[in-house]
């Protein structure tokens, strides 16, 4: 039986399209039944080529006993990071204040007013890796939002204090033209001019700098930076990365030279 992510877009969406677990896509409805009912959220994060993220929907968000769990104490929220890069900015803030480092997926615990209380990245089934249960995650989480409630509220308002604190803007600044000059002239001066791209392997598609520059040129006039948008684009679509039969890149390559693409990680033409 289909869950409320059926007649979403996003491939990764539905591909959760028909776990038991009854996800609901980010928005109003969701919300306000966490409202209505009083009930934590899940907030799970992640993106169609995440191999965690197939990992972890295999051990637990296709497991009947987990999910029956979860659609009981819990309002299950399911977004593509690659659809709301703003909600995965704002989560991923708290994921790394509370743990230290993020990833995906993404598994954040919201009070109803959307503030976090427990994040962390992949869960095993078991406990494994020095990573607690899923199971018990979720365990511990209902208890304590049951039993302990204004202990869960004094953490999320702490997380939300501690993100407004580090993202405060004491001058309230407004980036200029100077500022955007420097912002391109760091990006094309740390540009691998030999193989194409931005680091080392593993070589990831740097698509917000190459749209950045794209941008920056247009508001300046000038077609400065075009030579090197051409070079990283031709330098990806030459190597491996390119899916010469079914079209798309790959994520990321494994190597420098843009030859030996991640075969789990094509993202389609859409």
């Amino acid at each position: 039986m289909s869950n409320h992510l059926i007649n979403e877009n996003s491939p990764y969406l539905l591909q959760h399209a028909n776990n038991p677990v009854d996800w609901y896509p980010w928005g109003e409805e969701a919300l306000s039944k966490a409202r209505a009912e009083n009930k934590p959220i899940f907030l799970s994060i992640g993106y169609a080529a995440c191999h965690w993220c197939h990992v972890m929907a295999h051990e637990s968000f296709e497991d009947e006993e987990t999910a029956e769990f979860m659609n009981e104490f819990f309002i299950n929220v399911k977004v593509d990071r690659e659809e709301r890069p703003d909600i995965d900015g704002i989560y991923m803030q708290a994921v790394i204040a509370m743990t230290g480092s993020g990833g995906w997926p993404m598994s954040v615990f919201l009070s109803p007013d959307l503030k976090p209380f427990y994040t962390g990245t992949y869960f095993p089934p078991v406990r494994r890796y020095n990573m607690p249960a899923f199971k018990d995650v979720l365990s511990g989480l209902a208890n304590a939002w049951k039993n302990d409630r204004s202990e869960v509220e004094k953490v999320g308002e702490q997380i939300i204090g501690h993100l407004l604190r580090q993202n405060k803007n004491e001058k309230n600044d407004l980036l200029t033209s100077e500022h955007f000059a420097a912002i391109a002239k760091s990006i094309a001066g740390s540009y691998d001019w030999g193989f194409g791209g931005w680091g080392d392997a593993p070589k990831f598609p740097q698509a917000m700098a190459v749209e950045f520059m794209l941008q920056h040129d247009s508001a300046t006039k000038q077609n400065e930076h075009l030579k090197l948008i051409q070079h990283c684009l031709q330098a990806m679509a030459r190597g491996g990365m390119y899916d010469v039969v079914g079209g798309g890149f790959s994520r990321y390559s494994t190597d420098n030279f843009w030859r030996v693409p991640h075969f789990e990680s094509r993202v389609p033409n859409r």
